[in-house]
């Protein structure tokens, strides 16, 4: 009776471990698109700076901060490509694109933005098959200083 109980738990409990095998694969793996590469990445980011240089950078790197409506935003960028391209994004509170630069040679900039609205923005950068560098800051002045 006992030896009958242990193949009808082991021919119950094969088939489930092998759907939750499958299921993990087909929903755990990501495709190509969610991928991301980062080979000699190294760097930093924290409040308002990213600062990175890398051989290899297929992904996105983000730095949120908090601004309020009518805030004036100067982000700074300097970008040194050996290769691939480099895309600075600028993400509103209600996640609309506020600001976008694609790079793909060498280029240096800045630019002046007045925030529409109050609350957390996001910078994205985004490389995609990129080699060399990238130096992204900014500075939020209030409206009551401007």
């Amino acid at each position: 009776m006992a030896e009958v109980r242990k193949q009808k738990f082991k021919r119950g409990v094969f088939p489930l471990l092998l759907l939750g095998m499958i299921l993990l694969f087909v929903f755990g793996c990501k495709g190509s698109d969610s991928s991301s590469v980062r080979i000699g990445f190294v760097g930093s980011n924290y409040s308002n700076h990213m600062d990175y240089e890398f051989s290899t950078f297929t992904g996105t790197e983000s730095n949120k901060f908090k601004a309020q409506k009518g805030d004036l935003i100067k982000p700074t960028y300097d970008v040194t490509l050996t290769k691939g391209k480099i895309t600075i994004q600028l993400i509103s509170p209600t996640k609309e694109l506020v600001w976008k630069k694609d790079i793909q040679q060498n280029e240096q900039g800045m630019t002046e933005l007045v925030l529409e609205e109050s609350g957390w923005y996001t910078f994205l950068v985004t490389g995609k098959a990129a080699g060399g560098s990238f130096y992204l800051s900014w500075d939020v002045i209030s409206k009551a200083e401007k």
